[in-house]
């Protein structure tokens, strides 16, 4: 007797196991060209979608679950990145894949660290983008074919992309992890025992590596860059 496929196996005993799934982009056209695309794989389900991260956020708190949500990066309101790390925190059973037009190495740390199982660029074709909602369902990690190579490349690159990844002297990095803590520039004087000058042209010097003009921004930004935990 021949073999059964699985899935007609699961057809036959009435048992196949639906892959709920969400997409999140603020481009109708994305969400709508993905639906498509996904649509006619059998045991994939489309039920929900939204066009920024706060909308992600009121569906899930409302009830929805989700598989997997297919994430874009940049949303407005909320982006994928800080909406990757909510839905890790609160819903860890709802799988984030990026979906992005961005293959730069700190987007791609970014949604990592943020506990996206996946990353895939918007370019890759349905049989990819099916294999990775099923390796992720599957408990492992999917990454975009290329990406490693990129990542490799950037690595490489690292000492000439410092705009993205500033360095900082040890002094910065004391004051800044201070500055991370809540501390006032007085606070921070009277702690490292320098002048209070000292202490706000470091701070001034942070802001314009950051590119950044206010203390939330610069704090942000330390936090996402892995400058602190």
């Amino acid at each position: 007797m021949g073999a059964i496929n699985f899935l007609n196996l699961s057809q036959i005993s009435g048992k196949l196991k639906m892959i709920t799934l969400m997409i999140a982009d603020d481009h109708q056209l994305i969400i709508d060209g993905v639906k498509s695309t996904l649509g006619n794989i059998e045991d994939f389900e489309f039920i929900g979608e939204a066009m920024n991260g706060y909308q992600v956020m009121e569906q899930l708190d409302a009830g929805l679950r989700p598989d997997i949500i297919l994430m874009d990066i940049n949303m407005p309101k909320l982006d994928g990145l800080d909406c990757t790390r909510q839905v890790s925190k609160k819903y860890p059973d709802c799988k984030v894949i990026a979906l992005s037009q961005y293959d730069e190495k700190r987007f791609i740390k970014r949604m990592l660290k943020n506990g996206a199982m996946g990353y895939v660029l918007k370019d890759a074709g349905k049989d990819q983008i099916e294999k990775a909602i099923r390796t992720v369902m599957g408990g492992e990690k999917f990454y975009s074919e290329g990406l490693s190579i990129r990542l490799i490349e950037q690595e490489l690159k690292d000492e000439n992309i410092s705009y993205l990844f500033p360095r900082l002297t040890a002094r910065e990095r004391e004051v800044l992890s201070l500055i991370c803590k809540g501390l006032t520039s007085q606070e921070i004087s009277e702690k490292l025992f320098i002048s209070f000058h000292t202490v706000e042209s470091h701070r001034a010097n942070l802001m314009h590596k950051a590119g950044v003009k206010k203390t939330a921004g610069l704090v942000k930004w330390a936090v996402e860059n892995d400058f602190i935990e």
